[in-house]
């Protein structure tokens, strides 16, 4: 009698380009013919890896088997790996990190390395490296009851690679082959030794008496019967397998079925199978066996095919299955039969989660605010929502169905609508246009989109699209498109205005420079008179010289005044002429210290600074000390009486500028009237001798340069000024 090899059940490629159930099939054909040829193993094995190889040429195949009780892999065949890297591995023990085939044969897992110099696995193996293999993805092949390992499938690449999903599926289904062929091979191992044991025996049954060759006759026929049992399982096995005798009772289960159904076939042996498995219906209610199509399909000589049912599992659980029944005949009498069960409780539970969310798309889109349609791949609509009823079609709601959702267009869009809309359907590209729609005796402007949905294939199957009101909206567009228009206009005549205010800046500047200059001279020259008038009194009466002194301090704040209008002056005109340079911030805190330093004696003030992130800058140096000067030194005249003066100073780098801070614990001001702090001649403590101009100094200095200035103070507490210098 001649034994079969299993037949690995996958399915068939629909269509497209030969993918990895193709490629499988034919590999499968390959490997089929030649163990039914009787040709060695390693012959058949290199026969299965070249026909992979001929759709990846780059990938090199390797089979290794599994020694028991060594726990070593031994080659059976890697026709495109070096001799030398194939000599290195024979004999390799399985392990935790032994490279992947050592790996995946250890874990029972596929192992997939696409770089193996950087992958711990391969720590101790490095040398593929110098056998041009850099990517391995291992497969353990396991037996049919998937308990044992028998060895591994691996493909080698000389490159990096991560697989595909094609590629992990070929994989997958090349180790199940070879080890369909591992064990077909094994299994005529067995038969060569039993029939070898059988000669044996029948030498010795001609000694014996007829008693004992009745017995060997009788062994002799059940040993066929149940070869006759495996090939008609192996032949039609696609999943969970029962066979039944005559009289109901389960004679044989494959291993999937004693998974699915809990039960050893030592439990349900000599018991009617619709006793254990089908025996109630899923509301409580008993199922007589009379009326189950399985058990009718030998009485009645019927096969059933793709029928749906209830099995109970041996803990009580229901779960759905489709099953397939066949009649078993020997010499045209039915004698048992061959029940073929899946497991759908996922197909049922997809099945159900695909009405689920079919419902919630149609709630979604009768929620929807816009109109919702949905369109054949010939462009004519075959679902609108509530909103087009609601809003357009009234009590005609058949209204814009098929092509007559063209009738509420506005007669001057029809055209464009139509030339639009057919191009998109006719080609498969999205659809977006803007057109007029009738509603309620007008038209409104609605922005309509639509998108095609494909199969596989790429053909379009259905079209989803919107219609969203936007009338007001374009309206607005058009009128903001007036307004801009309006705008452009105004933009020009305050372009103009600008220019004449640049101009009468510019002369502004022209004669506080002028005066500044033109006032010094007499200042100095009554500076001058004050002191000869000093001298020649040389010992003033009382009533005079306390006038003296209000003259002297009246000259004094007169030339301040014009120094400051002088500095004011400068600092458009030498914005263009002072040079930036770099200056390290450390140093110039150091020299506006030192040219305050009596004013930080007598006010007892405490100056901390942190440069840290910011050391220094790309500034003018003089506009840079003229900031730096201000802020400290207002911060130290205008200090609370209730506690010393402290200034903290420092730095930070931000994303496009560098901030300079300096905080203090004086006063502080009242916000209300932040935008004064900045006016020129203005003063907001009058206490402290001061011009009103350095905080104006400061904010023309860093607006020129493109900068910004901030303060935050409260009254009382103190005050903290940012400034902001580009980068």
């Amino acid at each position: 009698m001649q034994i079969q090899p299993k037949d690995t059940a996958v399915p068939v490629a629909s269509s497209g380009k030969k993918g990895a159930l193709a490629i499988f099939n034919e590999a499968q054909n390959t490997v089929r013919e030649q163990l039914m040829q009787g040709l060695p193993l390693a012959q058949v094995l290199e026969s299965l890896i070249n026909v992979l190889q001929s759709y990846y040429p780059e990938m090199k195949g390797s089979v290794l088997e599994l020694n028991e009780q060594t726990q070593t892999l031994h080659v059976i065949c890697a026709p495109s790996l070096p001799k030398a890297y194939s000599e290195l591995v024979e004999g390799l023990r399985i392990g935790e990190n032994v490279g992947s085939c050592g790996s995946a044969a250890y874990s029972k897992q596929r192992v997939i390395v696409e770089n193996i110099a950087e992958d711990p696995r391969w720590r101790a193996y490095q040398f593929a490296v110098a056998y041009d293999l850099r990517a391995c993805w291992s497969e353990p092949i396991l037996s049919s009851d998937r308990k044992k390992v028998l060895g591994t499938f691996a493909m080698y690449y000389a490159n990096f690679k991560k697989p595909t999903q094609d590629e992990v599926e070929l994989l997958e289904l090349a180790a199940g082959l070879a080890g369909t062929a591992i064990e077909w091979k094994q299994l005529l191992n067995e038969r060569t030794a039993l029939e070898s044991s059988l000669r044996h025996a029948n030498s010795e049954l001609l000694n014996l008496n007829q008693d004992l060759d009745k017995r060997v006759q009788q062994r002799t026929a059940e040993l066929e019967y149940q070869n006759r049992i495996t090939k008609t399982i192996t032949d039609n096995a696609t999943a969970a397998m029962f066979m039944m005798d005559e009289k109901g009772f389960c004679t044989f289960m494959n291993p999937a079925a004693v998974a699915m159904i809990g039960f050893t076939l030592e439990e349900v042996r000599g018991k009617p199978l619709h006793d254990l498995i089908h025996h109630t219906h899923p509301d409580g209610t008993h199922y007589p066996m009379s009326e189950c199509p399985i058990d009718r399909a030998l009485p009645q000589d019927n096969s059933v095919r793709a029928h749906e049912d209830v099995f109970i599992r041996k803990d009580g659980t229901f779960f759905p299955v489709s099953c397939a029944a066949s009649p078993i005949k020997e010499n045209g009498v039915p004698v048992g039969t061959v029940i073929e069960v899946r497991d759908t409780t996922r197909e049922k539970k997809a099945q159900q989660d695909i009405v689920e969310s079919s419902e919630k798309f149609k709630m979604l889109l009768e929620a929807m605010p816009q109109i919702a349609w949905t369109a054949n791949p010939d462009g004519e609509l075959d679902y609108l929502n509530a909103r087009w009823v609601q809003e357009y079609a009234g009590q005609d709601k058949e209204l814009g169905l098929g092509n007559s959702w063209m009738s509420v267009v506005h007669p001057d869009d029809k055209e464009s609508v139509i030339k639009v809309w057919a191009n998109s359907y006719l080609n498969g590209i999205d659809y977006e246009t803007q057109f007029r729609m009738r509603r309620n005796g007008g038209y409104r402007w609605h922005l309509v989109r639509a998108l095609p949905l494909r199969d596989r294939t790429g053909e379009v199957k259905k079209w989803f699209g919107t219609s969203t009101d936007i009338h007001e909206q374009r309206m607005m567009t058009e009128h903001l498109a007036q307004a801009q228009d309006q705008l452009k206009e105004a933009n020009v005549e305050l372009s103009q205005k600008n220019l004449e205010l640049t101009r009468t800046n510019a002369d502004l500047d022209n004669f506080i420079y002028t005066a500044s200059h033109d006032l010094r001279a007499p200042i100095l020259n009554l500076e001058g008179l004050l002191q000869a008038l000093e001298e020649e009194l040389e010992t003033p009466v009382g009533s005079v010289k306390p006038l003296l002194k209000m003259m002297d301090k009246a000259v004094m704040r007169f030339k301040k005044t014009i120094e400051d209008l002088t500095d004011i002056s400068k600092i458009q005109r030498n914005i263009e002429e002072d040079s930036s340079e770099k200056i390290d911030l450390d140093e110039l805190l150091e020299e506006v210290k030192e040219s305050i330093s009596e004013l930080i004696k007598r006010e007892g003030a405490t100056i901390q600074k942190d440069f840290s992130e910011v050391e220094s800058m790309q500034f003018s140096h003089k506009n840079l000390r003229s900031v730096l000067y201000n802020l400290v030194s207002n911060a130290i005249k205008y200090r609370s009486p209730d506690r010393p003066a402290e200034v903290k100073i420092s730095t930070a780098k931000l994303p496009h500028h560098v901030r300079l801070r300096v905080e203090d614990n004086g006063l502080g001001v009242d916000m209300n009237y932040k935008e004064q702090l900045f006016s020129m001649f203005k003063r907001l403590h009058d206490h402290v001798e001061g011009s009103g101009v350095g905080l104006y100094i400061v904010k023309r200095i860093i607006e020129n340069a493109n900068g910004r200035i901030e303060v935050a103070s409260e009254l009382g507490r103190g005050t903290t000024i940012d400034v902001y210098l580009p980068m």
